[in-house]
Parts: C-alpha cells; structure tokens; sequence
C-alpha cells in the first residue's frame, strides 16, 4: 500500500509504468476490506495506491495518467477545503494545463472534478477529515506571524470553532502569536489565543513575550476535544455521501497521527478501515490485521517492489531519510 500526495506526470508515469511493466494491478478499498477479512485469498503483484488531500493535481493528472495505464487508486480528500466549482480544469496534455496547479490560487479539486471522477469509478473517493487541520497545542511563545513567515499550506493551525466557517492563520495575520501545534486528531488540547492580546502585541512588537506571559490561554476542555473530533470525522463522511451520491467507509489519518480518542470514534463514525502512519512498514495487507491501523510506504518503495529494474528497499530508505534531513 503506497501513498502520493501532490504530483506532476513527471514524479508520477514512472512508477506506474514500473508497476505496469512487471504485471502489478491496483487493488480496489472493497477488495481490501475482502483481504481484512479472509473473504478473498491476497493474490501476488496486487497493490493500493493512494492519493492524500484531493490537491487538483488529482484530476489533472492522476486522473488521466491512471486511465492510461489501466490502473484504479483511492483518493482521500478533505471536503472542508473542497470548492464549489461545477467548471473542470484542462487536463495534462490538453490546453490551458496548468502544470503547478497545486500551488495556484485554488490549489484542492472542485466538486465537480470529484463527482466526475467518482461516477467513472477510476478514483474511490474517501476521507482525509474535514479540514486537516493542525491547533495549538502548547502555552510556549514561539514567535510571531510576519509577513515573510512561511508554512507548508497544509500547517496553518487553525482558528475557527467548530461547525462555523474555516479559517486558518496565514500570512495575513501580521503579530498573531506562533505556538507549538498538532493535528487536530491527536489527543493534544486545544489552546486558543486571548483576541485582546493580538491587539496589544499588534501596538507593540517587542512587548510580544511579556504581554503573552501577562494573558491566560484558554484550554479546550475533553469533552470539547471529543466533539470537535467527532466532527472531523463524521462531517467529513456525511459531506462526501451527499456530494457524491456513494458510500464513505475508509479513512486516512492526516499526517498518520491518530490519538486514542478518535481511534475509538472511527467505528462509531461508519468507517471499515484507518491508515495511520506506521514506521518500517513492509509487510502486506494480511488477514486479521487490525483494520482501523494499516500502514502505507511512501511512493519511492513502489521501486522495491519485485520486478525488472527493481531497487533494493534499504537503499531508498536511505536516500528518502537522506532528503528528509
């Protein structure tokens, strides 16, 4: 089980013609779930892909580079950050591809790319939470936002309540304090930062660490934690389910942090089966293994498959530790 996130043609055509090349077929989530249980043998040269987050990439060009190859993937998006757009962007090779669409203005796919993509059944669109989102986590001042400060996309922690609008921290927020984060389905407590302190900091810089010592936190209390948790994973299911007219039973955890608290809520919120993140995962997909903790590689290991020009699997751990530092 491996999984990609944003991807050009060129990160992505070579894995799958190596996976095409040595006789490897894509596994759907219905058959995964069949392997779970011991209602269907595993069979050899079979493997899942997944894509995470629903970046637009998703239909401009695994979409297209999947129907190619003969091949089917699952993709967990984040209906949260999803906009409503019934317009389809041009596809890889078709003119007006933007070949950096992840990066541009509307960097997610639309509804209407996601309702094509799951009425032709070459994506099986799931879960990836609400939002994705991150929230501080910790009393510690790390700095403030400036201008300049940059953040991958996916890290702004978030400031909305639940159920209203979401809203992130950005660039924008010029003097609001930095605190350590997590992701929201971690067990972390949410910490909220006093308005009124934003204000003073905002007349006075360099008072920052002062003025922050001077300010309680608020802290989310355990049954606020479980709610807005609650909320991350059933929102997300009912969303998609009325948006794409299908069944939501599979989910992946954002950044593979799953706390104990929304371990237990994923059965109560309908899902068959959770990716989180595991370390050194190299086994496969076996009968009884526990269906709400699979694991997944990162795309590089698709090379470690067996197979022509096959890589050995030590060595691209090497070079992907390597490029992490």
């Amino acid at each position: 089980m491996f999984r990609f996130s944003r991807v050009n043609r060129v990160l992505l055509e070579p894995y799958l013609v190596y996976l095409m090349e040595n006789g490897y077929k894509t596994l759907t989530t219905l058959e995964l779930e069949g392997i779970l249980t011991g209602e269907r043998p595993r069979k050899p040269k079979e493997v899942l892909l997944t894509f995470d987050h629903g970046w637009a990439s998703l239909w401009t060009v695994a979409a297209p580079l999947l129907r190619r190859y003969g091949f089917r993937a699952v993709a967990y998006v984040i209906p949260g950050r999803v906009r409503d757009s019934r317009d389809c962007r041009p596809i890889m090779g078709k003119p007006g591809h933007d070949p950096d669409v992840d990066r541009s203005e509307h960097p997610f796919i639309s509804w209407g790319e996601l309702r094509k993509l799951a009425d032709e059944r070459v994506m099986d669109i799931q879960s990836n939470s609400w939002s994705h989102a991150k929230v501080f986590s910790h009393d510690k001042f790390l700095k403030l936002i400036e201008p300049e400060t940059r953040l991958p996309s996916l890290s702004w922690p978030l400031i909305s309540e639940v159920e209203e609008p979401l809203q992130f921290l950005s660039p924008t927020h010029v003097f609001h304090p930095l605190l350590p984060s997590r992701s929201r389905l971690s067990d972390g407590l949410r910490h909220e930062v006093d308005p009124s302190m934003v204000r003073r900091i905002h007349d006075d810089p360099d008072a920052a660490p002062f003025l922050f010592k001077q300010h309680f936190l608020q802290i989310e209390t355990t049954e606020d934690r479980e709610r807005a948790i609650r909320h991350e994973l059933l929102h997300s299911r009912n969303v998609l389910e009325a948006k794409l007219n299908k069944d939501i039973r599979h989910f992946a955890f954002p950044w593979g942090i799953s706390g104990k608290v929304a371990q237990q809520l994923l059965e109560e919120c309908g899902y068959q089966t959770a990716f989180t993140e595991r370390r050194a995962v190299k086994q496969a997909v076996r009968k009884g293994q526990p269906p709400l903790r699979l694991g997944r590689l990162p795309f590089p290991f698709i090379r470690s498959l067996p197979g022509r020009h096959r890589k050995r699997y030590w060595r691209i751990r090497m070079n992907s530790q390597g490029e992490q530092r």
